[in-house]
């Protein structure tokens, strides 16, 4: 798993999601909305997200959420490793802010798979809900129906929010996440893209090369007759690139 640090964030997923999502691609305008929003946002925890990109779209989930238990972003993340047998890329996502109309940040190279049992063992219980209007917030019960009505002293009903039972042991989560993630080792983001479309894949050993290795296998072999040996590199040389 590498870092890829200081990149164009939309930019680079948007190649990643072109070598992996074939169906509903558009997914990503959904990622872009949210991404630049989150850029633009003066909490830190708005800035660090879970990107998962399938065969058939991709998730936005903001990280703070998905190490929540039973949020929307949590069963999200934890779906498609239940419920399904899609291969999916992972990256955790770091937002610094917007140059010259880019969005910048950071990407970490997630293990689906392991991440997922990680998020499963490591999210803390959800508590009451923070229901925020146009003109302020309030606190609901655990629990409790959102319906979405407006507040007669607050106004308009925005958005909610899901709090953590135990807000410590959230922030204690996430930044052990954020430990983790710096001790990657750092990549190069367009070397990653081509690997993952195909392009940099290791060509196959030559003739001469493959000959030569060839021969020296057989010389660190236990001692063969001379028909068996030639029936082995003949059999090993068949289909090289010449």
């Amino acid at each position: 798993m590498q870092k890829f640090e200081n990149v164009d964030i939309l930019k680079s997923l948007k190649a990643i999601m072109q070598t992996h999502t074939e169906h509903f691609q558009s997914d990503f305008d959904i990622d872009i909305k949210i991404l630049k929003q989150a850029a633009k946002s003066p909490t830190p925890e708005d800035k660090k997200y879970l990107w998962i990109c399938r065969p058939a779209g991709t998730w936005c989930l903001r990280e703070r959420d998905t190490f929540i238990k039973d949020t929307r972003e949590h069963n999200t993340f934890c779906f498609y490793a239940e419920q399904t047998r899609d291969k999916i890329l992972a990256y955790a996502v770091e937002l610094t802010g917007i140059e010259k109309g880019r969005v910048t940040g950071s990407l970490y190279e997630l293990d689906y798979q392991k991440h997922y049992k990680h998020v499963k063992d490591a999210s803390v219980p959800a508590g009451d809900t923070k229901l925020i209007y146009q003109n302020g917030e309030r606190t609901q019960e655990a629990g409790k129906r959102i319906t979405g009505d407006a507040d007669p002293d607050l106004g308009k009903f925005l958005n909610f929010e899901e709090q953590p039972k135990d807000p410590a042991a959230l922030q204690n989560v996430l930044r052990n996440e954020k430990h983790s993630r710096e001790r990657l080792k750092s990549g190069d983001i367009k070397e990653h893209i081509e690997t993952l479309s195909g392009k940099g894949r290791e060509k196959k050993p030559s003739l001469r090369a493959q000959l030569a290795q060839d021969k020296e296998t057989i010389k660190a072999a236990p001692k063969e007759s001379k028909t068996v040996q030639r029936t082995v590199a003949k059999t090993k040389n068949k289909g090289l690139e010449v």
